[in-house]
């Protein structure tokens, strides 16, 4: 393609499908990730990401079972991948337009009608973040000697500043640093930090206490106000959620080995169906626990755990409020809404591309709670997101006003507007 006909395809707008052509520069994205090469963590981000990149080369070749199969993906020097239809759904991770130059990643917004999108890390910041959480477990990874935890939050560290200079220099991109201190005084002050330096959202891991407590512990409310009061959302997603088993033994048979495995999860049968449990988990803590109603300004937005589990854990909080064999002993209720309505209000959810999200909305309603999430650019994402979706919601004869939720109006708590 000459030089001219690719400018021209590069500003040729998608077209997006008909039914929600309207909403073109106002979609909300909540999910999408950088997708840096591993040969240019260190040029990308910076010096102190060295030796998880040097570790994680090391991990590529010996790829046996107990270094989980991690696989790097192809080598390359330049984001240079056209802007066209085909290409912005069907190139994908670091093949695709705007991999990782946020400068092009302005460019594929405005191609396909995005007003505002999440930014979640790739695969340098979330193995690093799981290299942290399992330093004392000898299996993964146990070829890395030395502190592992410190090389972990070395890269984090680095990830982090990345983040930083990204929200200040788009201000259309969330690009969410990750928060994953020791104790809940220190989750406070590094969020307070960067939050101060310009991130505009909070990513927690939801597989383990953060800071060593339940999330409805009055030591996190410190936390969860700031978090409010400066309508900065707390996010989660997959790939930091796979401590709350305490154990990965449970995929340890015959017929689990032999899939493929991601940088953020594996692809065994049991690995896709337990997925949510660590989400779920949380958001429960959180709901019972009274934190949406101490802080009703605080939201959680929870992508690729699928959205299957919402409406059935909404009903099953319900349940037991509703059928508390016993009262409380200290003559109170932290609740003065019913689980879903929390729920509702202050949880939102992305979707996989696959998933019928019409039909969860016609079983248990819940309209505010799901949200448009591309995973630009993950292979989970799909090669039609759009028009997936939209075919979904109008399959069970959800019209404009569901339409208009689901791609615009619900997330907006999640950019703070």
């Amino acid at each position: 393609m000459t030089q001219a006909a690719q400018t021209q395809a590069t500003k040729s707008a998608y077209e997006l499908p008909p039914a929600i052509a309207g909403f073109a520069g106002e979609i909300n994205d909540i999910d999408s990730h950088e997708a840096t090469p591993a040969s240019l963590w260190t040029e990308v981000f910076d010096a102190r990401t060295a030796e998880m990149t040097r570790l994680m080369f090391e991990a590529d070749r010996r790829n046996t079972k107990n270094e989980d199969g991690y696989l790097l993906a192809v080598t390359r020097s330049a984001d240079d991948t056209e802007i066209n239809p085909e290409t912005v759904w069907k190139s994908k991770m670091e093949m695709a337009p705007s991999a990782w130059d946020m400068d092009r990643r302005m460019e594929v917004l405005d191609f396909t009608g995005i007003r505002r999108q999440i930014l979640y890390p790739g695969a340098m910041a979330l193995r690093a973040l799981n290299v942290h959480a399992r330093s004392d477990d000898k299996t993964f990874f146990s070829f890395i000697t030395g502190d592992r935890k410190q090389i972990a939050k070395d890269t984090v560290d680095a990830y982090n500043d990345w983040c930083i200079r990204t929200c200040n220099a788009h201000s259309r991109l969330s690009a969410v640093s990750i928060l994953f201190e020791d104790t809940a005084e220190d989750l406070y002050k590094s969020a307070k930090r960067m939050i101060e330096a310009g991130v505009r959202g909070i990513l927690l891991p939801t597989g383990r206490p953060p800071g060593g407590v339940s999330p409805a512990h009055p030591a996190l409310d410190p936390l969860w106000d700031l978090l409010s009061q400066t309508r900065t959302p707390l996010l989660s997603h997959i790939g930091t959620n796979d401590d709350v088993l305490r154990t990965s033994a449970w995929r340890d048979a015959p017929a689990f080995d032999g899939w493929k495995s991601g940088a953020e999860f594996a692809f065994d049968p049991w690995t896709l169906s337990t997925l949510h449990l660590g989400i779920q988990n949380f958001v429960t803590a959180m709901v019972q626990g009274g934190v949406f109603e101490r802080f009703p300004n605080l939201y959680l937005a929870c992508n690729e755990f699928g959205a299957h589990w919402v409406g059935p854990l909404a009903e099953n909080m319900d349940l037991w409020v509703r059928n508390q064999p016993f009262k409380n002993t200290r003559g109170f209720s932290y609740l003065k809404m019913m689980p879903s309505e929390y729920v509702r209000r202050n949880i939102r959810v992305a979707p996989f591309y696959f998933e019928d999200v019409g039909l969860y909305i016609e079983r248990f309603g819940l309209q505010e709670v799901f949200c448009y999430g591309s995973d630009f650019p993950h292979h989970e994402g799909g090669k039609d997101p759009m028009g997936d979706f939209t075919r979904s919601l109008q399959a069970h004869g959800l019209g404009q006003d569901m339409l208009r939720k689901f791609f615009v109006d619900n997330a907006r708590v999640v950019f703070g507007v």
